[in-house]
This record gives structure tokens, sequence and C-alpha cells, in this order.
């Protein structure tokens, strides 16, 4: 990475159907220094949006199949750099997690954390661990009935290697999902 995209405002742009979601992500974002544009019409973001204006499109997960790929296809003409995020959940701050993860993670070998996963027969959360750092792991949950939850489950410094952190109290049903924050890199890891 050079000096110059290191300092280079990170251009976000948001598309999805529920308005409030994508105003209060991208108030997050903004909060974060990076520049947003939202979009709830899908075929104003594929025909006038300017691919070269953003970095990141970020889809709300109701944006899929045919309609995904031609607004995908559209910016990308314009933006063969253009990184996709695909939203797991309405629910904004892992959304904003998977667009720092987007923005500022390396590619693979160069990752702290290699992958992190939840064991529910031990309650714990395994992170695999490419060099020490500071670590912080917050699991987000959406349960059946479409609440959210957010439970901090970790934050101190951990080694290299394999990594258990126990819970101590079980995870509700739903959809999981933990946020890894390990020094300057994010990443989203969906949990079962």
């Amino acid at each position: 990475m050079t000096a110059e995209s290191a300092q280079r405002v990170a251009r976000v742009l948001l598309v999805g159907k529920r308005a409030r979601v994508l105003d209060e992500l991208g108030r997050a974002l903004q909060h974060l220094g990076m520049e947003v544009i939202q979009e709830t019409d899908l075929d104003r973001a594929r025909t006038t949006v300017d691919g070269a204006s953003v970095d990141v499109v970020a889809l709300g997960r109701a944006v899929r199949g045919a309609k995904r790929e031609a607004v995908v296809t559209a910016l990308k003409a314009q933006n063969p750099g253009l990184k996709v995020v695909d939203g797991l959940a309405p629910i904004p701050p892992l959304l904003v997690a998977q667009i720092q993860e987007a923005v500022s993670s390396p590619p693979g070998s160069a990752r702290i954390v290699s992958s992190a996963m939840y064991e529910q027969v031990n309650n714990r959360v395994v992170l695999m661990m490419t060099r020490p750092a500071e670590v912080g792991v917050v699991l987000h949950r959406l349960d059946p009935l479409y609440r959210i939850h957010q439970t901090p489950l970790f934050a101190g410094r951990l080694g290299d290697g394999r990594q258990n952190i126990p819970i101590g109290r079980k995870i509700g049903r739903g959809e999981r999902y933990l946020v890894v924050r390990a020094d300057q890199q994010t990443s989203v890891h969906q949990v079962h």
C-alpha cells in the first residue's frame, strides 16, 4: 500500500432497501472518516453513480441475484478495482466491520487472524492467529425474531497459533457473526 492510498479517504456506496439501516450505517462510516453515498433505488445505483468515484460498494442482503449482478457489473466496468461487500445481516456495526475489512485488511497470509469459529459444544471462540496482537472480539447475533444482540467477548493481548476464548454464558439461537479486531485489522466471520 502506498502512502497516498493509506492517506486517501475511503469512498463507499451503500445500496439497500431499508433507508433506516442505510442512514445509521452511513453516519457510522462518516464518523470513521469515510465518504458515503446512499442509494435505495437499484436502477439509480446502476445508472447514475460513477463507479470510478467509489472504492467499495456495500450491498444489503436484500440485493441479490440478477439485480445485484447488474449493479456490480455496471460499477466494475467503470472501476475494475472496486471492492464488493455483500451485507451479512441488517446489523449496522457488523456492516461497518465488513466495510472496514474490505477497505483496510491485507490479503490472505498477511492477515493476523486467519480464521475464527464458535465451538458450541465447548462454548468458546477459537481464533487462529498468525502473530501476537491486541485483540477485541464481539459476537453479533440476529435472533429468530430479528432482534439484534451484541456481546463483547474478549479484549486483550493474544499470542500466535490457536487461541481459545471461553464464553461465560450460552449464546442464543439465530444468525451469529464474530467481529475480530487485531491491531489495525478487522475481520468478520459467520459462525454456526
